[in-house]
């Protein structure tokens, strides 16, 4: 039984339109076009989590393991982790270090305050070292997965609702991604049936 190939890559008639609507098409259907909303929205929720955690150097391989693992789209996964940058990391994990010492409650006595104003001295890394290590570790790791739950929760919640939106604007694509996800359903039925 020939497999056939996802939308993104089929062939297409020349539309009379330019490239552009083509390259934006080629896009949309990379993307998941087809796909229903809710499995958009996890995917990029997913990717937008792994971005905000506070993996660092391994941002898009857990991304597109967690796809693999559920079954997501590893483009809009691995578009989502972006979310985690330059710009917004490091605001993102000096909140996460503050809520995991709020969480975990210590207080000054126990471990010092981390001293910002020496960020960019040598003398900044020392505060890492000894004692202080476990429990500042802890506080960062906590914190930061808390706001990388919390910020994955929320762009499922509003991807879904973009892109519901989005189906309800365009009927004919909801109508035929429901068409393609009958067809890839009744395929997997053979296969079971094939196999058992």
């Amino acid at each position: 039984m020939k497999i056939p190939l996802p939308r993104a890559f089929r062939r297409r008639r020349r539309h009379p339109l330019s490239w552009r609507r083509r390259a934006r098409l080629f896009l949309l259907d990379l993307l998941g076009r087809e796909e229903t909303p809710e499995r958009v929205a996890a995917a990029l929720a997913v990717g937008v989590g792994v971005g905000f955690s506070p993996f660092i150097g391994a941002h898009v391989v857990i991304a597109i393991l967690l796809a693999l693992a559920f079954r997501l789209n590893k483009i809009d996964t691995v578009l989502g982790q972006f979310a985690g940058n330059p710009w917004t990391l490091p605001p993102s994990f000096a909140a996460g270090y503050h809520l995991g010492r709020f969480v975990l409650r210590y207080d000054a006595t126990e471990v010092p305050e981390l001293p910002w104003s020496k960020l960019l001295h040598r003398d900044f890394w020392k505060s890492f070292t000894g004692e202080g290590l476990g429990p500042r570790l802890a506080s960062f790791l906590l914190g930061n997965m808390v706001i990388a739950v919390a910020a994955a929760v929320a762009t499922y919640f509003v991807a879904r609702s973009v892109l519901r939106l989005y189906h309800r604007r365009h009927p004919r694509v909801a109508l035929r991604a429901a068409r393609r996800r009958e067809a890839n359903a009744s395929r997997r039925d053979t296969k079971r049936a094939i196999r058992s």
